[in-house]
């Protein structure tokens, strides 16, 4: 197939999809024309991309487990733990997040009362 019935079937750009080829992620093979040419297990590799990249995982992170997709040696119970220590990091950076509006919101009120002062 072609990468743009490619993207449509994905949902992923063409752009994105000769960016994931040219990653090594994806393969195709050249026409005679000089066109891309998909096969259909790679509509299975670029949702499993596209799904890891809405999760918020890099390319490397992709990188290192599609091979094991490609081959179906990749567990869901691999990527259970994956998408929970995922999980686990995002509660860490949610709880910096708080802390940080914590220490902003101190901060506006000692400007406030630094203006009172002055009046």
């Amino acid at each position: 197939m072609r990468i743009s019935e490619l993207s449509a079937k994905t949902q992923v750009s063409v752009h994105r999809l000769r960016r994931y080829e040219a990653d090594g992620l994806i393969e195709s093979q050249r026409l005679p024309n000089g066109y891309r040419d998909y096969d259909e297990k790679t509509v299975k590799h670029v949702i499993f991309i596209a799904m890891s990249r809405e999760m918020g995982f890099s390319l490397s992170f992709i990188a290192e487990y599609l091979p094991r997709f490609k081959t179906g040696k990749l567990s869901a119970q691999e990527m259970i733990d994956a998408i929970l220590a995922r999980v686990a990091e995002i509660d860490q950076l949610l709880t910096e997040q708080k802390a940080l509006r914590k220490k902003l919101m101190d901060h506006i009120g000692w400007f406030k009362t630094q203006a009172r002062r002055t009046l």
